[in-house]
C-alpha cells in the first residue's frame, strides 16, 4: 500500500458556485488530491491548507521558499518527514508491493482568491511503476484537523489508462482498490481495407509477348509466312502495353468493415477528435482533426467540440479532456451499399478537468449523436457527417466534488 492513496480529492471544495457571479468566491478546501496513473509512474498532487500541513507534518510551511533541493538533497528535513508520514498514513501498494514516493516538487502557495489568509502547500509525488499497474491499493488513515473537527471523507480524483474515477475514503472505510478498465478494441484506420475495391490492372501487352514467344519458340511452322502473325503479335505486345483495368472477380466493388471492426474503427476515429484538443495551437488541432474528420465538416465540428469544452464560469478556461468513454456504439451496416459508408448511433461521455488556484474541478458530459463513417479517395476512412442528438452535463453542477 503506497501513498498514492493520498488521492484525497477536493475534500473540501465545498464552495460550489452555482452561478458565474460567485466564481471569485471559490477557493479550494483544506485537502485536495489528484492522481494520474501512467505507463511508467503514478503521480499524486496534494494541495494542503497551511494549518493542516503544520498539524500533520509538524513543519513550518513558510520555510519552503528558502529550501534549495539542489543543495539539501531530497528536500532535507521536509522531504524526510513528508515521505515518512505518507508511508505511514497514506501508503500505496502497486501490484501488491508498497512503493516509496519520490517528492518531485514542493511549493508554498500564498494568497488564494484575493485572500491573504488562504495559503497552501503543494506537494507533487512520483511513484515509479515501470509499467501500467494492474492494481493500486490506496489507504488514507488521517481524518483529524488542526481545529479538532474531523474530515468526514477524503476524495481522490484518479485519471489515467482511459479511466476517470472519484474514490472516497472514510474512517470506517479507509481502503480503495483501483484496477485498469478493460481496454476496448482499437484499430488502425490505415489497416482497414479501402471502401472501394481497386480494379485489377491487366498487362495485356506482356501477355501477348509471352504468348508470342512461347508459340515462336515451341511451335513448328510450315513456312516463314506462318510465323509472321506471331511476330506481329510480339511487336504489338512490346510497343503497345495495352493495360486494361477490370473489376476484381472475387471481391465486391464496395467493401465495408466487418461488424466488430466497424465499431473499433469508429471509436478510434472518434477518440482522436478529443485527443486533438490536447494541443494549444489551432493549426495543430486542425491537423490532428483532419486525420479523423472529413474537411467538409471539420470547421463545424471544431466549433462544437471547442464550445462543449469551454468553462464559461472559469473565465473562458478550456477543460482538459482526461478520458473519453464510448458507452454504446450501434453500427448500421447496409446489406447492399451503394457507397463505402455506414452509420453509427453513438453514446459517449467526456470527462475533463479545469484548473485554477492550484487545484482542479471535474466535468462530465454525456452526448448522443449519429455519425457517418465513409471511405474517401486519397484520405481513407473518415467521419464524414455528424448529427448531434443530445448533450448534457451530468456532474453535480457545482465547481467541485465534495
Amino acid at each position: 500500500m503506497k501513498s498514492t492513496g493520498l488521492a484525497v480529492l477536493l475534500l473540501g471544495l465545498s464552495l460550489c458556485l452555482p452561478s458565474a457571479g460567485r466564481a471569485m468566491d471559490h477557493v479550494p478546501g483544506p485537502l485536495n488530491v489528484e492522481v494520474t496513473v501512467g505507463e511508467s509512474e503514478t503521480e499524486v498532487y496534494l494541495l494542503i491548507d497551511e494549518l493542516l500541513f503544520r498539524h500533520w507534518f509538524q513543519l513550518e510551511p513558510t520555510e519552503i521558499p528558502d529550501l534549495d533541493p539542489d543543495s539539501v538533497g531530497d528536500w532535507g528535513e521536509f522531504g524526510q518527514r513528508i515521505v515518512t508520514w505518507l508511508e505511514r498514513e497514506a501508503p500505496l501498494q502497486v501490484d501488491g508491493v508498497q512503493v516509496i514516493p519520490v517528492i518531485d516538487d514542493l511549493e508554498w502557495q500564498e494568497g488564494f482568491d484575493l485572500n491573504d489568509f488562504l495559503n497552501y502547500v503543494g506537494i507533487t509525488l512520483k511513484y515509479p511503476t515501470k509499467s501500467l499497474p494492474q492494481e493500486l491499493e490506496f489507504l488514507w488513515s488521517r481524518y483529524d484537523t488542526e481545529d479538532g473537527f474531523p474530515l468526514e471523507s477524503v476524495y481522490m480524483i484518479l485519471t489515467g489508462a482511459d479511466d476517470f474515477q472519484i474514490l472516497r475514503f472514510r474512517e470506517d472505510d479507509p481502503f480503495q482498490i483501483w484496477n485498469p478498465p478493460e481496454a476496448r478494441p482499437v484499430i488502425d484506420p490505415e489497416s482497414v481495407a479501402p471502401g472501394l475495391t481497386p480494379p485489377l490492372n491487366l498487362k495485356l501487352g506482356w501477355l501477348l509477348v509471352i504468348l508470342a514467344l512461347a508459340r515462336l519458340g515451341l511451335g513448328t511452322f510450315d513456312s516463314w509466312g506462318a510465323r509472321v502473325p506471331w511476330l506481329v503479335l510480339l511487336l504489338v505486345g512490346i510497343v503497345a502495353p495495352l493495360d486494361v483495368s477490370v473489376s476484381h472477380p472475387l471481391k465486391p466493388a464496395i467493401q465495408l468493415p466487418k461488424a466488430e471492426d466497424s465499431v473499433a474503427l469508429f471509436e478510434t476515429l472518434h477518440r482522436n477528435i478529443y485527443r486533438a484538443f490536447d494541443y494549444e495551437d489551432e493549426g495543430q488541432i486542425y491537423d490532428i482533426l483532419a486525420r479523423s474528420v472529413n474537411e467538409e465538416i471539420l470547421p463545424d465540428l471544431y466549433d462544437d467540440v471547442h464550445e462543449s469544452l469551454m468553462m464559461k464560469i472559469e473565465e473562458q478556461a478550456i477543460s482538459k479532456v482526461e478520458t473519453v468513454r464510448n458507452i454504446e456504439s450501434k453500427v448500421d451496416l447496409p446489406e447492399n451499399p451503394d457507397r463505402p459508408a455506414y452509420d453509427v448511433f453513438a453514446t459517449w461521455e467526456v470527462i475533463g478537468t479545469v484548473k485554477h488556484y492550484g487545484h482542479g474541478h471535474w466535468r462530465k458530459n454525456v452526448s448522443r449523436a449519429r455519425y457517418t463513417v465513409e471511405w474517401i479517395e486519397g484520405l481513407g476512412w473518415r467521419l464524414a457527417h455528424c448529427e448531434l442528438i443530445d448533450q448534457r452535463r451530468i456532474d453535480d453542477g457545482q465547481e467541485s466534488v465534495k
